[in-house]
């Protein structure tokens, strides 16, 4: 489901930027699709790069991306690695329900958990004393 959020914001991003630029209005619509598909590949691949190894979806659900050996946090190259994925997405899509473990995953040495911090946060939250 966070990849599902994460799709879906940045394609409205992307459609509202289109609109409020009037740049559907333009004669060579081609080169503005290529231009618009191109930007949303490179913002959807860095999605868990700029926001600190967790994109939108991830922080909403409380998920967080780990180096599998060392369970610190993965890295900048792990997790532009595990996203160069996306174009096979219906593939990886079926990997990941039948092994628990997407392509991405398995290829970037990566794992996605529930994020331990927020578990702990929630804990304090509910615990009374």
């Amino acid at each position: 489901m966070a990849w599902f959020v994460d799709f879906a914001l940045v394609g409205w991003a992307l459609a509202l930027c289109a609109l409020c630029t009037g740049i559907l209005e333009q004669p060579s619509l081609h080169n503005i699709e290529l231009l618009i598909a191109f930007v949303w590949f490179v913002v959807f691949i860095s999605r868990d790069v700029i926001f600190s190894g967790r994109s939108v979806g991830k922080r909403l659900f409380g998920l967080c991306i780990l180096d599998k050996n060392s369970n610190l946090p993965a890295s900048v190259k792990q997790r532009i690695i595990r996203n160069l994925f996306l174009p096979i997405y219906t593939i990886d899509g079926i990997v990941l329900i039948t092994t628990k473990e997407s392509i991405g995953d398995r290829v970037s040495k990566t794992k996605v958990i529930l994020d331990p911090q927020r578990e702990m946060t929630r804990f304090r939250k509910t615990k009374k004393f």
